[in-house]
C-alpha cells in the first residue's frame, strides 16, 4: 500500500512541501524570538537534553493544530505552563501550504495562563491527521500500543477509530447498529417513529372507550332530570306544551316565551314607582311640620326692618372701620388675625426696630472712639522706632569704624587726647563695651516693632468692624419713618375698642338680615310643595287605580294607601319574574345537558376509530421489524467478511512489512488480532506471530524494550502509510530510543524510501550528536533540487547562523569526471 515515486516526481513537489516555517517566541525553554525554516524535504533538529528540541516540536504542534495532545493526556491546564519562565505569554505562528491553510496567513497564536488567542495553521481535518497519523511525540513513544488500545467508557479506541475509518464501515456500523434493537418489539417501537406512541395510544383508546361509554350513560339521566325539571317550570307559566313533543321543540317553546314576557319590565317599573311613593311620603312629613304660611307677611316686614338697620350702619359705622383697616394695613397691620393682637405685634417689630438702631448707634461710637485712640498710639510707636533706629545705626557705624583704626597708644583718633587721662585702662575697651551696650539696644527696637505691628493689625480690624456697623445705622429720613409708624399703631391701638364694638354691631345685623331671608324662602317654598304634592298624588292614584281627591289635611292618608297597593303590586310582579327564572335555567339545564351527550358520543366514535388506526399502525410495525431483521442479519454477514479480508490481506500487511524492514532479526512480529464481527464496536487486540507460524503473546509480553519500541514505530509508520495522506509528512521526536545500531540503519533508510519515493516530509529531532551526524549523511540531497535543513539548538543557536544550515545536492567531482 506504500505509495512509490521517483525523484522526478519529487522535485516537482519540493516547492509545495506542507510545512514552511515557524516562528516561535518565550515557548517552554525557548527565550525571546526564534525564527526556524522547515521549508525542505528533510529537517534534522539537534541538541543535548534541556535546550529545547521538544518544545520546538510542541510550538509546531499547537500551531498548526491548536493543542497538544502529548501535554492534554496529563492535565487540561497545560497551556498555563507554556509561557517561558517570567513570561506572560507565548507566541508560535506557522507558515503552511495554501490548500491546508485554515485562516489568513501569517496569523500567530498567543497563549496566556488558561487564554488562548489566535487560529491554528492547519484546517480542521488536515490537524487531526496531523496530530492523529503524522506527529509521533517522544512521550507517547514508549506507551504507544498502551495509547492506541486505551478505552475511555464506552467510547472507541483509537484503533477502533482507525480501523473504521480505513475500512469505510462507518455506515455499515450504522445501520447494524440502527437495526440491532428489531430483535426485540419492546425496543424497536421505542427507536422507530410513532410505534411506541401508537402502541401506548391504542391501549389508551381501549380504556377510553370504557370510560365514555359508562359517562353516556350518565348523562343521559342527566337529560332526563333536566327535560322533566323543564316541563314542570313551563306548567308554572300558565302555557301549554304539548307532552311528547322533542327537546328541540321544548327548548324552542321556552325561549318564544321569555322572548315575548314583558314580565321583568312591569315589575321593574312596579319597584321604581314604590321607591317614588315612600320618597314622596318623605316629603309630605317635611311639608306638615312647616310653618304655617299666615307669617309670610310678618316675615317680610321683618326682613324690611333689618335691611334698612344694615345699610344705616354701612353709612356711618361701616365707613369709620373701613378707615381704620386702610389706617392699619398702611402702617403695616396683618388684619387676618384679631385686630388687638395684630395691632399690639406690629407695634412690638416697630419698637424692637428703634431699639437695634439705637443699640447699633451706641456701639459704632465706642468702637470709633477706640479706633481713635490706637492710632494715636500707632502714631507714636512709629515715631519712637524710626528716631531709635536711625540714632542706633548711626552711632554703631562710628564706633567700628574709630575701633579699626586704634593702637596700642590708647590716643584718641578724633581728639588726640590721651584715654588713660580718664582712669580707664584701654581706650579699645571702653569702645568694645559701648558696641556691646548697642547691641543690646537693638533688642528694644525689635520689642518696639512686635508692639506696633500688634496695634497696627487691631487697628485694622477696628476700621472693618466701624464699617460695618455704619452700614447698619438708619438714615435720619428711615429712622423718622419709623417713628412715624409707631406713632400711628399706637393711635390705632387706642381706637380699637370702638371698632371691635362696629364690627360685632355690623355681625349681628347680617346674621338677623340672612335668617330672616331664608324663613322668608321657607314659607314662600312651602306653598308651591303643597301644589306640587297634590298633583303627584293624584298621578300615582291613576296608575294604581284609584280615584281618590286627596287634600292637604288627606296627604298622609292618600299616600299610606297608595304605598301598599304599590307593595302588593311589586310581590306579584316578583313572583312572576322568578318563575320565569326558573325556567330560563331549566332550559339553560337541558341545553347543556344535550350538548354534553352529543360531545361524549362524537368522542366515543373518534376514540374507536383513532384505536383502529393506531392498532394497524402497530400491526404495520411488527412486518417492518421482519424486515428490519433480515437487514440486519445480511449487514453482519458483510460485515464480518470485509473484516477478515482487510485484516489478513492488508493492514497487518503493512505494519510486518514495516516492522520486519526495522528489526530483520527479531522472531516474533507483531499483529492485530482479527476482532469480532458481531459486536457493536471493534474490540482489537494486538499479538505476535512467531515466523514458523505459531501464535505468541503480546507485544509487550513477547518483545525487547528496543524491539517495543521498534513494533510502536512500525505501527504508527503502517498507520500512516494505510491511508491517503491528508497531510504527507512525518514528525518525529527521538524515535530511536533503546534501539541499536542496526535498528538505526534500518530506520535511517526507511526514513530515506519515505522521503524520496513516497513524497513525506520529515522533520525528527534527536539529542545524540553521533546519531544527528549519522542521519545527516545519510539523509543528504541524492539530486538536482534536493535538500536538507540542520537545525542546532543550545550554544550553536547563538552563532552566526543561528545553528541552521541548509545542505544543497553538488554533483561528486570524482564520479563527474
Amino acid at each position: 500500500m506504500m505509495e512509490q515515486a521517483g525523484p522526478t516526481r519529487w522535485r516537482a513537489m519540493m516547492s509545495d512541501v506542507p510545512i514552511r516555517r515557524l516562528m516561535v517566541s518565550d515557548f517552554r525553554r525557548i527565550e525571546g524570538t526564534r525564527e526556524l525554516p522547515f521549508d525542505a524535504p528533510v529537517v534534522l533538529i539537534h541538541g543535548p537534553n534541556g535546550t529545547g528540541k521538544t518544545s520546538v516540536l510542541s510550538a509546531l504542534e499547537l500551531a498548526l493544530t491548536g493543542s497538544i495532545r502529548s501535554m492534554e493526556r496529563h492535565s487540561d491546564r497545560y497551556q498555563a505552563h507554556l509561557p517561558f519562565l517570567g513570561q506572560s505569554y507565548a507566541t508560535v505562528r506557522a507558515d503552511v501550504a495554501e490548500y491546508f491553510q485554515a485562516g489568513s496567513p501569517g496569523t500567530p497564536m498567543t497563549v496566556s495562563g488558561a487564554r488562548q488567542e489566535g487560529t491554528p495553521a492547519f484546517n480542521a481535518a488536515a490537524a487531526k491527521f496531523y496530530a492523529e497519523r503524522c506527529y509521533l511525540d517522544q512521550a507517547s513513544l514508549g506507551r504507544l500500543l498502551d495509547l492506541y488500545q486505551a478505552r475511555e467508557g464506552k467510547e472507541q479506541t483509537a484503533l477502533e477509530k482507525f480501523v473504521n475509518e480505513l475500512l469505510g464501515l462507518e455506515k455499515l456500523d450504522a445501520l447494524r447498529s440502527g437495526l440491532s434493537d428489531a430483535n426485540d418489539f419492546r425496543l424497536f417501537k421505542k427507536l422507530a417513529v410513532g410505534v411506541d406512541e401508537a402502541d401506548r395510544e391504542a391501549k389508551t383508546a381501549a380504556m377510553q372507550l370504557k370510560e365514555h361509554v359508562a359517562l353516556r350513560a350518565e348523562i343521559q339521566t342527566q337529560v332526563a332530570d333536566a327535560r322533566a325539571a323543564t316541563r314542570e317550570a313551563v306548567a308554572g307559566l300558565d302555557s301549554k306544551v304539548t307532552e311528547g313533543g322533542s327537546d328541540v321543540d321544548l327548548l324552542e317553546f321556552v325561549r318564544n316565551s321569555l322572548n315575548n314576557d314583558t314580565t321583568r319590565v312591569d315589575s321593574a317599573a312596579a319597584v321604581t314607582l314604590h321607591q317614588e311613593l315612600i320618597a314622596l311620603g318623605g316629603r309630605i312629613s317635611a311639608l306638615v311640620e312647616r310653618p304655617t304660611t299666615h307669617r309670610i307677611e310678618e316675615t317680610r316686614i321683618a326682613l324690611a326692618a333689618a335691611t334698612a338697620d344694615k345699610e344705616a350702619w354701612e353709612a356711618t359705622d361701616g365707613t369709620r372701620v373701613q378707615a381704620w383697616e386702610a389706617a392699619a394695613q398702611a402702617a403695616g397691620v396683618n388684619l387676618r388675625s384679631e385686630p388687638r393682637i395684630a395691632v399690639e405685634h406690629a407695634t412690638n417689630l416697630v419698637v424692637q426696630e428703634l431699639e437695634t438702631a439705637s443699640s447699633l448707634r451706641t456701639q459704632a461710637e465706642l468702637v470709633g472712639t477706640q479706633l481713635d485712640a490706637d492710632r494715636a498710639g500707632l502714631y507714636v510707636l512709629q515715631t519712637r522706632l524710626a528716631d531709635a533706629h536711625e540714632h542706633s545705626s548711626a552711632l554703631v557705624e562710628s564706633l567700628t569704624a574709630v575701633r579699626s583704626v586704634l593702637d596700642d597708644s590708647n590716643r584718641c583718633p578724633v581728639c588726640d587726647r590721651d584715654f588713660t587721662e580718664m582712669g580707664h585702662p584701654s581706650l579699645s575697651a571702653h569702645i568694645d563695651r559701648k558696641l556691646a551696650e548697642l547691641t543690646s539696644h537693638g533688642q528694644l527696637l525689635v520689642d518696639l516693632r512686635n508692639a506696633r505691628d500688634q496695634l497696627a493689625a487691631r487697628v485694622k480690624t477696628a476700621e472693618i468692624e466701624h464699617t460695618q456697623l455704619m452700614s447698619r445705622l438708619l438714615s435720619p429720613d428711615q429712622r423718622e419713618a419709623v417713628e412715624q409708624r409707631h406713632a400711628t399703631l399706637v393711635e390705632l391701638a387706642a381706637q380699637i375698642g370702638g371698632i371691635q364694638a362696629a364690627k360685632s354691631n355690623e355681625t349681628d345685623l347680617f346674621r338677623l338680615v340672612r335668617d330672616l331671608q331664608q324663613s322668608l324662602d321657607d314659607l314662600e317654598a312651602a306653598t308651591s310643595e303643597e301644589l306640587h304634592i297634590s298633583s303627584e298624588l293624584a298621578k300615582y292614584a291613576g296608575l294604581l287605580g284609584t280615584t281618590e281627591v286627596p287634600t292637604f289635611d288627606s296627604f298622609q292618608t292618600v299616600s299610606t294607601e297608595l304605598l301598599q297597593s304599590a307593595e302588593a303590586q311589586v310581590a306579584r310582579l316578583a313572583d312572576t319574574v322568578n318563575q320565569h327564572r326558573k325556567a330560563s335555567v331549566e332550559a339553560v339545564r337541558l341545553a347543556a345537558a344535550l350538548e354534553h351527550e352529543s360531545a361524549t358520543v362524537q368522542r366515543l366514535a373518534d376514540t374507536a376509530e383513532h384505536k383502529k388506526q393506531c392498532d394497524d399502525r402497530v400491526a404495520e410495525a411488527k412486518r417492518r421489524q421482519g424486515v428490519a431483521k433480515e437487514v440486519h442479519e445480511a449487514a453482519t454477514q458483510a460485515r464480518t467478511n470485509i473484516v477478515h479480508r482487510v485484516f489478513t490481506e492488508s493492514l497487518n500487511e503493512v505494519w510486518k512489512t514495516v516492522f520486519t524492514r526495522l528489526a530483520p532479526n527479531e522472531g516474533f512480529i507483531p499483529s492485530f488480532g482479527i476482532p469480532s464481527a458481531t459486536k457493536k464496536t471493534f474490540d482489537i487486540n494486538l499479538e505476535t506471530t512467531h515466523r514458523n507460524g505459531q501464535a505468541s503473546g503480546p507485544p509487550q509480553m513477547m518483545l525487547s524494550a528496543g524491539n517495543l519500541n521498534t513494533a510502536a514505530l512500525s505501527l504508527f509508520l503502517a498507520l500512516h502509510l494505510a491511508v491517503e495522506p491528508l497531510v504527507p509528512c512525518l514528525v518525529f521526536d527521538d524515535p530511536v530510543q533503546a534501539m541499536d545500531e542496526v535498528h538505526v540503519a534500518q530506520f535511517a533508510g526507511l526514513i530515506r524510501l519515505l522521503s524520496k519515493q513516497n513524497n513525506r516530509q520529515v522533520i525528527i529531532a534527536v539529542h545524540e550528536r553521533e546519531l544527528f551526524d549519522y542521519l545527516a549523511l545519510e539523509l543528504s540531497p541524492a539530486y538536482e533540487g534536493d535538500e536538507l535543513i540542520t537545525i542546532e539548538l543550545g550554544e550553536r543557536a547563538t552563532e552566526e547562523d543561528q545553528g541552521i544550515t541548509r545542505h544543497l545536492w553538488t554533483p561528486d567531482v570524482a564520479i563527474a569526471n
